[in-house]
């Protein structure tokens, strides 16, 4: 008769294992940097889940790690809550620098042996993250029979599978977030509609000075794709960043995460304009269909559609017939009108400074002029406007240009209420008057009129973040920027300033950190995250930082100091709740720089 100390020691337990996608590619382009990255997730990431649900980290496995937990349903808790901070985390990195995490889950019988733990058990779990997408969660069915309708998700029957050393094949299943949609929203190429990069058409004319319209092509084709809820939609800013390069297919696809490309070019001469268009298939660079249109100038609009109906009938199976009408809308019947608004956003885009944008203005008026029906250049005069009053000299007044900006919101949601640029902006001209109700109303039509055009996406985060709903605006900023890989820093500013109403300070400086060269005013945000953070020298400079910043760019009163600086800052901060006004105020407070809750200017 075996003595019991002879008797291996078994539990029922949920095993998880992990491992990182392309973890032998990441060592091999910077090993240092990847093995410290794979550190600090387990650091701050991977051991902390696990013990708020009440699991055991075994061991960690090079490029992955075992765990185990008494419950199934702590063990998917635990992957979901993982996955979610590894997905943010990744947001805000390089592509070549993301470490995407697989995780498998299996209940079974386990052996205990010291501190680790063996058996099939264990076996079929290491098996299971190959069948992960990346970013994902699988288990077997055994944990799905044991969770269904225990956690906030649904679960894929992926089938029988065969894994390796398991004589029997495992039955998977796919864990998926509420209502079906992914666990974790996964960068563009894995995503379930097809996603789609517009490069910028070349300007083939003799005139650099043309490169505005082949610019403004371009731009008002991605703007319309980016209306079909069923294409993912690369933004301008990544888009461009490829204007004269040689271009290799499947480098490109790579690199923006797409499935199809678009790139053309227009030649303009007089009255006359030759644009061809080609659609590419990112997997083997083959012409799906190519084009080529010599026309009117005045035709100009109906080729734009023409293009995007092709683009979308070819990509998408099924287009929404309001999406159709949408894009069949013709913006103005003034050429000249169009040329000038093509003219502006180009000045308005290149602008750095207050001078800069009010040419693009001088441009916009001119448009309007020639056609006052043409509803998207008043649109970007409310930019203009909106722009001026925060950046055109701090401590200035801004009441003329807040007016300003109000009446031409106005003036354009009457001629064009379905364009999501203006409902957004006519939102943002609510926010500073304090009507919240028509704010969070003309937000949620933009949102529904453009749903897929990454730079609107990140403001509406930021409108989202001043009408209380921090946590939705995150959503929404963290998928803005999985659309468009080379991002611009304001993207990561704006996504830390909404961590920091969330209240996750420790991820408001990670990303914070990132953008040392920020806008005058990010110091002070900065400031208020390391007061909360406990880290009060570095609070402290920040706020000093912040003053110094102001001084330089004060328009008012030459006598003012700090607390003017403060109100200043606060009086762009529409914040509907009390409670995060304060919030900011108490921050900023505690880093040394005294300052009270205002009302707003204009």
């Amino acid at each position: 008769m075996a003595r019991s100390r002879d008797i291996p020691k078994r539990k029922l337990a949920a095993v998880m294992m992990a491992d990182v996608v392309g973890f032998s590619r990441l060592t091999n382009a910077d090993e240092s940097a990847t093995l410290a990255a794979l550190k600090e997730h387990l650091a701050e990431v991977i051991r902390p889940a696990v013990r708020k649900f009440n699991g055991r980290l075994v061991k960690s496995l090079g490029d992955g790690f075992l765990a185990v937990f008494d419950s199934p349903v702590h063990a998917v808790d635990c992957a979901l809550a993982i996955q979610e901070d590894v997905r943010r985390r990744n947001s805000v990195q390089p592509p070549n620098q993301r470490l995407p995490f697989r995780i498998g889950i299996h209940l079974g019988d386990v052996v205990l042996e010291n501190r680790d733990v063996m058996g099939d058990a264990v076996n079929i779990a290491s098996r299971l993250p190959e069948i992960a997408e990346p970013g994902g969660i699988v288990v077997s069915a055994s944990i799905a029979e044991h969770v269904r309708g225990k956690v906030a998700t649904a679960f894929k029957d992926l089938g029988p599978r065969s894994v390796k050393n398991i004589a029997e094949p495992v039955r998977v299943y796919r864990v998926e977030a509420a209502l079906g949609e992914p666990v974790v929203p996964a960068p563009a190429k894995a995503l379930f509609r097809p996603a789609i990069a517009v490069l910028p058409f070349a300007n083939l004319g003799n005139d650099p000075e043309q490169l505005y319209f082949s610019d403004g092509i371009t731009e008002d084709i991605i703007t319309e794709l980016a209306r079909f809820r069923t294409i993912a939609v690369i933004a301008r800013t990544s888009s461009f960043a490829y204007r004269g390069r040689a271009l290799d297919v499947k480098q490109v696809a790579a690199e923006l995460g797409v499935q199809f490309l678009v790139e053309g070019s227009v030649r303009k001469f007089e009255r006359r304009a030759r644009i061809t268009v080609q659609l590419i298939a990112a997997e083997n660079g083959r012409h799906i269909w190519a084009d080529r249109w010599d026309l009117e100038l005045d035709a100009i609009f109906r080729v734009q559609d023409e293009i995007v109906r092709k683009v979308a009938a070819t990509v998408v199976p099924r287009i929404e017939a309001a999406e159709l009408e949408r894009a069949r809308r013709n913006p103005t019947g003034q050429m000249r009108a169009y040329d000038y608004y093509l003219r502006g956003k180009a000045q308005y885009y290149a602008a750095t400074d207050a001078a800069g944008r009010l040419e693009a203005r001088k441009l916009f008026e001119e448009a309007v002029r020639l056609d006052p029906e043409f509803a998207a250049p008043y649109g970007f005069l409310v930019r203009v406007d909106n722009t001026q009053a925060k950046f055109a000299g701090a401590g200035a007044p801004i009441e003329t240009l807040r007016e300003s900006a109000w009446r031409n919101a106005q003036r354009a949601a009457m001629l064009d209420d379905s364009d999501a640029m203006i409902q957004l902006e006519l939102a943002w001209c609510h926010l500073w008057r304090g009507e919240f109700d028509a704010a969070e109303r003309h937000l949620k039509i933009a949102m529904e009129l453009n749903p897929n055009d990454p730079d609107r996406a990140v403001d509406f985060g930021t409108t989202l973040m001043y009408l209380g709903e921090a946590e939705r605006a995150i959503d929404l900023m963290v998928a803005a920027i999985g659309l468009n890989p080379l991002h611009p820093d304001s993207y990561v500013t704006d996504l830390a300033e909404a961590n920091f109403v969330a209240r996750r300070y420790g991820e408001m400086l990670k990303l914070a950190e990132q953008v040392p060269d920020a806008s005058p005013q990010f110091a002070a945000w900065k400031a208020a995250g390391y007061a909360f953070a406990g880290r009060t020298a570095e609070a402290q400079a920040q706020a000093a930082l912040f003053q110094e910043n102001m001084r330089a760019i004060w328009a008012g009163d030459p006598d003012a100091g700090a607390h003017e600086y403060v109100q200043w800052l606060l009086s762009f901060c529409p914040f509907r709740r009390a409670d995060d006004l304060k919030h900011l105020v108490e921050g900023l407070r505690l880093a040394g720089l005294p300052g009270r809750t205002v009302a707003r200017q204009g």
